[in-house]
């Protein structure tokens, strides 16, 4: 790469802008081509949406994920509907990439940075486009917490500025709000620091970093807290999040699944180059003076690739692993271009290199640019919930079967059953599905409906052939258009 001269803060914002935009101009809430959401999207946005009308989550919707999940939808939504959060979204991976770019600085130059900036986000999009959404949420916190870390261990000071520790904190609570298991970043840096200091004895940093980090969670949590207390669903909270989606993360937790799942884990987008790369660098960096933090950063990826593999979830869970990609990606760049130093053409043979390390990821975004053009699933969505709002009264309750949310954003009616989804996590809590179906059985929905778009069979059998058999017998077929079978309730 090339090693004169200097990029301009502009210029650098602005390759960070446009590696955004080009990231983010595929999310399915694109106003251009706007497409069907992914699943847990589906169910992200329904809950963000029922909040923006007065709604609680725990109570009206049943899910196991954090409330920041939801309510940092919100405002977007809100202000902008989906447009509004799809500039969450491109203003959520800007943020990425500058710190993501910062922390890079520390493993090469400008160039060599915003290479591995690049490539990073590149790896970033075979994680982004399948299965779900709403994981680049957590982003923006582990990048920010990385880079603070990255500059604990190679400014050169001793010790850290108190606002940065309060960062952390915040980072981590707004982390672990979206979901349990981000805490692994945090925890491995933390537990190399917290040994490191020991030894060394620097008992009053290591208090104060304790102090300035419990208040940065605190000033987070504190509010979150209240918000749940205030609204009666604490205890929601706590038997949907913190019991059932234990239980479902670690639903595979058998050695001999974990270990089958750790590898399937590594093995997506070369999600292993960061942990192989750590090691290295632990091996050639032992007893040097930044021995410490390539020890915590190998022992940080080691721990989120371990609670990643206690549950048996799909590929875009790797998301956010992402953040240790930067310090590999360019320094892996300072490597190979030393050995093309001699070659006019070197940063195009880097490149290339790259280009083909991480072709699957390109792929699958050159994909989704030419195919979801043609892509109406996002029309079909406006118009089944139109037919449906047409065909019922302002009172009456519809319910969705399916493991999705995809029709509720889209209709004015609201859920028959706080069950809003079925199975999947939802499977966990005792007694859902006895609930589930006392609540459809006994109050007969007036729309009963289930998404076909894409060749979707949403029906679960131990959830819904009651439901099925109630179908036949009081309700008839208003619509299987638009990607969706929609019953009505027999008029009486």
């Amino acid at each position: 790469m090339p090693d004169k001269g200097s990029i301009t803060n502009s210029k650098i914002y602005l390759i960070l802008f446009l590696i955004s935009f080009a990231i983010v101009f595929c999310s399915s809430y694109n106003p251009i081509n706007f497409r069907i959401m992914y699943v847990d999207s589906s169910v992200y946005i329904t809950i963000a949406q029922g909040i923006t009308r007065g709604q609680l989550p725990y109570r009206d919707f049943v899910d196991n994920k954090g409330p920041l999940t939801y309510l940092m939808s919100v405002p977007g939504l809100f202000i902008g509907g989906f447009t509004g959060v799809w500039l969450t979204e491109l203003l959520i991976i800007f943020i990425s990439a500058i710190f993501a770019f910062k922390t890079a600085l520390f493993f090469g130059n400008q160039y060599e940075a915003l290479f591995g900036t690049a490539f990073s986000f590149v790896a970033l999009v075979a994680f982004f486009l399948v299965n779900a959404g709403t994981e680049e949420y957590s982003l923006p916190f582990l990048m920010i917490s990385l880079y603070i870390f990255t500059k604990y261990f190679f400014s050169g000071k001793k010790d850290v500025a108190f606002y940065e520790l309060i960062a952390l904190g915040a980072c981590f609570a707004c982390a672990v709000l979206i979901r349990l298991n981000m805490f692994s970043l945090w925890a491995g840096f933390c537990i190399i620091i917290f040994f490191n200091l020991l030894i060394k004895r620097q008992l009053i940093f290591l208090g104060k970093y304790i102090v300035f980090f419990s208040l940065g969670i605190i000033i987070i949590f504190l509010p979150i807290y209240f918000y749940l207390k205030t609204n009666g669903i604490f205890d929601l909270f706590i038997e949907q999040v913190i019991f059932a989606g234990t239980a479902r993360g670690f639903g595979g937790s058998n050695l001999k699944m974990l270990q089958k799942t750790f590898f399937i884990v590594l093995g997506r987008g070369n999600s292993a180059l960061p942990l192989w790369l750590g090691i290295f660098f632990i091996l050639k960096k032992y007893k040097q003076s930044d021995f410490t933090y390539y020890l915590g950063y190998t022992f940080s990826y080691f721990l989120m690739v371990l609670f990643l593999s206690f549950s048996e979830g799909g590929a875009h869970y790797n998301f956010v692993l992402i953040p240790f990609f930067p310090p590999a990606l360019t320094y892996l760049t300072r490597i190979i271009s030393s050995i093309f130093q001699d070659r006019k053409n070197k940063h195009v043979l880097v490149a290339f290199l790259f280009l083909c390390i991480f072709s699957e990821s390109l792929i699958r975004y050159f994909y989704y640019l030419t195919n979801r053009l043609y892509d109406n699933s996002g029309n079909h969505l406006y118009n089944a919930g139109k037919i449906i709002d047409d065909n019922t009264k302002t009172d009456d309750k519809i319910i969705s079967l399916g493991i999705n949310g995809y029709i509720y954003p889209f209709t004015k009616r609201s859920s028959a059953s706080k069950y809003f989804y079925q199975g999947s996590g939802i499977s966990e809590i005792p007694g859902a599905r006895e609930e589930f179906l006392f609540d459809i059985l006994t109050a007969k929905p007036v729309i009963i409906t289930t998404v076909t778009e894409g060749g979707r069979d949403e029906i679960i059998p131990d959830w819904h052939e009651p439901i099925l058999e109630l179908i036949k017998s009081d309700y008839h077929l208003l619509s299987d258009e638009n990607g969706f079978i929609i019953f009505r309730r027999n008029y009486q």
